[in-house]
């Protein structure tokens, strides 16, 4: 049977990496992106749009062998296209473009999808919700703190407060390299490993470098390093040409604790992004119930110079999908809304449907003789209500309380207080 003659009945398939979003999931998701929205709006971040498609030539410029995986595909003129990958390359090529003479800084978000396809053996989607922000035209460690503390700041709103950030940098793993030794084609090889994001190759190609043996052995367990401030104190005394960068990533450190954001925050060096642009801090923030992290980022100095002007950034973006995990994991059952199922809101109760959405609700109107409690149940509404006698059956779903009013309008004022 092909797929035109696939049986009707059958439920229809998705490609792979795809997904349907329900309407429970989709309003909470919508409540996260508000949330997101207002915190990154509160430290000046504006929201922006980049296509889905963008030219595949420009896109592969952002680093050495172009993006990698990625969704591509022809247009009427034989130019090829691809579905954006990432949404940090897009916006960079925006504020290039764009904004070039923009005197900056420029403070940037977006709320969006990225399309890349899932590497080969791993279950991954496709299509991954993000909301992000981008700070372009400062370096040093006061952007790179007010990055890393937005982000703090906007996971804990949404009611991640055990949130775990780990922060690295790309450009003191690289002064390490270099402070002990290390070759440039050595240095390429643990690249791939990182790009890969493969430890185990990153610790071969450690235990093969023509390095003295204690060189060798620290380089090998750098993905390892993790802890406080001791962390990079104890590094640079082992490599003393490495202190600048110390001083700078203790420096953000001590920014992030005047932001509020510096108890969740720990050192680790083992923190791995898979795209090449980055330059410098690069981070990763965690939420307990999620194996995953819920957001991600970095600095990429080198980033938007290769579509126009060249500016130092950074940025950092929440993966919705992730973070609505850890929600769900954090608070158990669905969370209903403040909506109500009212018999007869679609016909004979239109009146009371009307003041009701006028003193605020979302109002479910459905025919008489429909099992009102259990669709309220179903669809994640909070209020079941329908005629009983001169007045109205209210059934609470979040507590399976009934009552009977007269007056309904307030009698589910009150309960919402």
């Amino acid at each position: 049977m092909t797929r035109q003659e696939t049986d009707p009945t059958e439920t229809a398939p998705l490609p792979e990496g795809a997904r349907d979003v329900l309407p429970v999931e989709a309003a909470e998701l919508a409540a996260i992106e508000a949330s997101l929205r207002a915190t990154f709006a509160g430290f000046g971040y504006r929201q922006v749009r980049t296509p889905l498609l963008e030219f595949a030539d420009v896109m592969d410029r952002a680093q050495d062998g172009g993006l990698g995986r990625a969704y591509r595909m022809f247009d009427d003129h034989g130019q090829v296209l691809v579905v954006r990958p990432d949404l940090t390359i897009p916006v960079a090529r925006l504020v290039a473009g764009r904004l070039g003479e923009h005197p900056g800084p420029l403070r940037v978000s977006y709320i969006a999808e990225r399309v890349r396809p899932a590497p080969a053996g791993r279950a991954e989607r496709a299509e991954e919700l993000q909301a992000g922000i981008e700070l372009v035209g400062l370096s040093g460690p006061a952007a790179d703190a007010e990055v890393v503390a937005a982000v703090v700041v906007a996971l804990q709103a949404v009611g991640i407060d055990d949130l775990r950030v780990a922060l690295g940098d790309v450009s003191l793993t690289q002064a390490v390299l270099e402070g002990l030794g290390v070759a440039e084609a050595d240095q390429t090889k643990l690249r791939e490993a990182v790009r890969a994001r493969n430890l185990v190759a990153w610790r071969r190609a450690a235990e093969a470098l023509p390095v003295e043996p204690a060189n060798r052995a620290l380089v090998a367990t750098l993905p390892g390093l993790r802890g406080g401030r001791d962390v990079l104190t104890e590094l640079a005394t082992r490599v003393p040409s490495i202190e600048p960068a110390c001083e700078a990533l203790l420096a953000t450190l001590e920014l992030l604790d005047a932001h509020g954001a510096g108890d969740v925050v720990m050192v680790d060096l083992g923190v791995l992004r898979d795209w090449g642009y980055y330059s410098g801090v690069v981070v990763e923030a965690y939420a307990p119930g999620v194996g995953r992290p819920v957001a991600v980022g970095g600095r990429y100095d080198g980033l938007v110079g290769k579509f126009g002007r060249a500016r130092p950034a950074i940025g950092a973006a929440v993966i919705l999908d992730r973070l609505h995990e850890a929600i769900a994991a954090r608070n158990g059952d669905t969370a209903r809304g403040d909506g109500i199922v009212l018999v007869g809101g679609i016909d004979t109760e239109v009146a009371v449907a009307r003041a009701l959405r006028a003193a605020g609700f979302v109002v479910i109107g459905i025919a008489d003789g429909d099992d009102v409690v259990r669709l309220a149940e179903v669809d994640g509404w909070r209020f079941a209500v329908q005629r009983s006698g001169d007045g109205y059956a209210v059934t609470d779903c979040s507590t399976g309380d009934v009552v009977v009013c007269t007056d309904v309008v307030e009698e589910l004022r009150s309960r919402r207080l």
